[in-house]
């Protein structure tokens, strides 16, 4: 028996899907906007299966599904093409990008373990099992390497938990050794973070587990320095120019200031469509993939930048909806997982535009030309419209 469908979160999505093809255009022209559209089909098509496919056999299929992505996470190190980078299988004159579809398996996969255990506890029994599965496609993905990508399992991983029952303090404490070690970058950093832990784990733990996460937390965070000291330039200056874009605004800063300039430039209403200047002469890097964002806010200012982050905003919170109201525990996973996929890559690939994270390659779901992002993202709202409308 089906359940009244999720119009709300359809339109939306067709809404998202309208302004990424407008602003490919204006950013790169027909020829992108051309084959991004040979996409469109494909990604309704793929909706529509994963719409209408029974859960059980997805299900069934998880397994497969997932030791598929880490076949292709493999191979891809072997024989995949890319500046800098092993992420992409060439196509004639496709690309195909084996971390997108990871992104989907690895939810699956998780829904189904974590689904099976009615509470999870902070102990090695009940997280070992759902940390392996997480740390497989991370690991694989962080050799290519793309750390964005990868840091998105861990937010989806964690958020899933948390939906599960494990208690925020517990998933801090799982995450102690990466926050510390990212933090331990920067001294000025790493300061804060260790005093405000400290408060923390002392008044919520006992004080001989404080004082055990504390020492872990100042492990990792001692590493930093050392692996720091190990990088090349390049690579040291590339961490630098996170914290101090300006410092090299010529080099590794310029996409960064290149980035601010455009949004701000948009001002209230925008310049108007196709009439960004930044975008125009050539400012703009990746204008079409990841600085997508910034074009938009050159060309519709405050207002049309607005107006794209309520479309987020509403898809998330139609998701989480879906999530809340599911009497699958299985699909209200699916759900959750894909929800803080999708809102990851949106605060990530935004918040590094207007400087608020480092400059990383992180697809604007939806909006940023790509057709593997592109498919990917219409499985999972897909799939949260099966657990919307078809419950088992």
């Amino acid at each position: 028996m089906m359940r009244r469908t999720e119009p709300v979160l359809i339109v939306t999505a067709i809404l998202l899907i309208a302004a990424g093809c407008l602003a490919i255009y204006s950013a790169a022209g027909m020829k992108y906007l051309l084959r991004q559209l040979v996409f469109l089909p494909v990604g309704t098509l793929t909706l529509i299966a994963a719409l209408f496919c029974p859960r059980r056999i997805i299900y069934g299929l998880t397994e497969a599904l997932y030791a598929l992505s880490l076949f292709l996470l493999v191979a891809v190190l072997i024989f995949g093409t890319g500046p800098g980078a092993r992420r992409w299988f060439a196509i004639g004159s496709f690309t195909f990008q084996p971390s997108e579809f990871a992104k989907l398996s690895t939810v699956l996969m998780l829904a189904k373990y974590l689904s099976y255990k009615r509470e999870i506890k902070f102990d090695f029994r009940s997280l070992a099992g759902p940390v392996m599965i997480v740390i497989l496609p991370t690991l694989l993905i962080l050799a290519e390497p793309d750390l964005s990508t990868a840091l998105l399992f861990l937010a989806a991983f964690a958020a899933m938990l948390y939906w599960q029952g494990l208690k925020p303090l517990y998933i801090l404490l799982l995450y102690i050794p990466l926050l510390s070690f990212a933090a331990g970058f920067s001294l000025y950093l790493w300061v804060p973070f260790f005093a405000i832990l400290a408060i923390i784990v002392f008044i919520r733990m006992r004080v001989l587990r404080a004082i055990a996460a504390l020492g872990v937390s100042s492990v990792f965070g001692l590493l930093s320095p050392f692996v720091l000291s190990l990088l090349k330039g390049y690579q040291r200056q590339r961490i630098l120019s996170f914290f101090a874009p300006w410092f090299d605004p010529h080099g590794l800063g310029w996409n960064a200031i290149q980035s601010q300039i455009a949004i701000g430039s948009g001002r209230i209403f925008g310049k108007g469509y196709l009439q960004g200047t930044q975008k125009r002469l050539g400012f703009l890097p990746n204008r079409h993939t990841d600085f997508i964002f910034s074009c938009i806010a050159e060309e519709s200012g405050l207002i049309g930048s607005l107006f794209l982050l309520v479309l987020f905003n509403i898809l998330i919170y139609r998701i989480l909806r879906v999530a809340y109201h599911s009497r699958d525990q299985n699909g209200a996973l699916l759900c959750i997982g894909f929800a803080a996929t999708l809102g990851y890559q949106t605060f990530v690939n935004i918040g590094m535009l207007l400087g608020l994270l480092p400059i990383t390659g992180i697809t604007l779901p939806f909006i940023s030309y790509g057709g593997s992002s592109f498919v990917v993202s219409m499985a999972m709202l897909g799939l949260v419209l099966n657990v919307a409308t078809r419950p088992e």
